[in-house]
């Protein structure tokens, strides 16, 4: 089978196709549209990723994978899947998978640190976004796109709520999988003088995280153990990386506040933080230890096998 993955969120389209290649023997390649690879994703997973650098190097791309692909599943890009239909008919399958804000949306956003003048630029950016994107929900297009897609993965099942109902249209929840060659408590990194453990546990503050409020919710649940805050937006951490800086710690606290509502399923930081041995504090205070299964690259990668052979 040839799979092609178009676009991508947080490296799982890269998991998934380096784990459809070495286990079930598939050609399954990801095509990237990224002028810089800010968290290394792409470098770390080269042997599976075309990264492009324009638009039109970009859509070249994803056509000279599309005529050779049985399966395109498309990540998040929802534009893309009138086009492909329109290009090939009912002769493609067409897989449409969401990862969070691309269909639940986002309200706030906070903005990395940078010159004033790239700053105004930026917000002039996500203005355009956001008015961009109320037009496009009010048009209802994913309702219209999801009509065209063949399947539609969510990456949490809270998603699932934002899918069309409508008879015919097949959704399911994928689990995010989690490279376990990387993230592994059996692979132990030299540890330096710089590596001393600053605190017991550690969370991320990215741009969609509201850090103040989480503190408090910690400080009103007497939770009072010390917190290392590191700032992903600041200080991008490279991929590679991530698993050596999460064993300096015991503990990831993994409470996500977004658009004035708690998340209520683990992040893929806090699931890697699981794979790698540390315990997890969950967005109800509870501790969790291990990886579930159901995140295992090789039990992902088995489902979605399963889902693409009934297509």
């Amino acid at each position: 089978m040839r799979i092609l993955h178009i676009e991508d969120a947080a490296a799982v389209a890269c998991i998934l196709a380096k784990y459809q290649n070495l286990t079930q023997g598939f050609e399954s390649k990801v095509v990237k549209l990224d002028r810089y690879d800010k968290f290394g994703f792409y470098k770390f997973y080269k042997d599976y990723v075309k990264v492009t650098t324009s638009e039109d190097l970009f859509l070249s791309a994803i056509l000279e994978g599309a005529e050779k692909a049985d399966i395109i599943h498309v990540h998040s890009k929802v534009e893309l899947v009138p086009y492909l239909r329109n290009k090939y008919g009912k002769s493609k399958k067409i897989v449409l998978h969401y990862h969070g804000t691309d269909i639940r949306g986002l309200k706030k956003q906070k903005l990395p640190h940078r010159s004033r003048i790239s700053d105004t630029a930026i917000r002039l950016i996500y203005l355009y976004r956001r008015i961009r994107n109320n037009i496009l929900l009010k048009k209802r297009i994913h309702s219209k796109v999801q009509s065209l897609s063949d399947l539609i993965i969510v990456s949490t099942p809270d998603l699932l709520q934002y899918v069309s109902s409508k008879r015919g249209i097949k959704n399911i929840y994928l689990p995010n999988p989690i490279d376990s060659d990387l993230f592994n408590p059996d692979i132990i990194s030299s540890i330096n003088s710089n590596d001393s453990l600053h605190a017991e546990a550690v969370t991320m503050d990215t741009e969609v995280t509201d850090m103040s409020w989480v503190h408090n919710y910690l400080k009103m649940n007497r939770i009072n153990f010390d917190i290392d805050v590191y700032d992903r937006i600041k200080q991008p951490l490279m991929y590679s990386e991530l698993p050596r800086f999460l064993k300096r710690y015991k503990i990831y606290v993994d409470i996500r506040y977004v658009d004035g509502k708690i998340l209520t399923n683990l992040s893929k930081t806090g699931l890697e933080a699981l794979a790698c041995g540390l315990d997890v504090l969950d967005f109800d205070l509870k501790f969790r230890h291990g990886l579930p299964f159901e995140h295992c690259p090789l039990s992902v990668v088995s489902k979605l096998s399963e889902e693409y052979a009934k297509l």
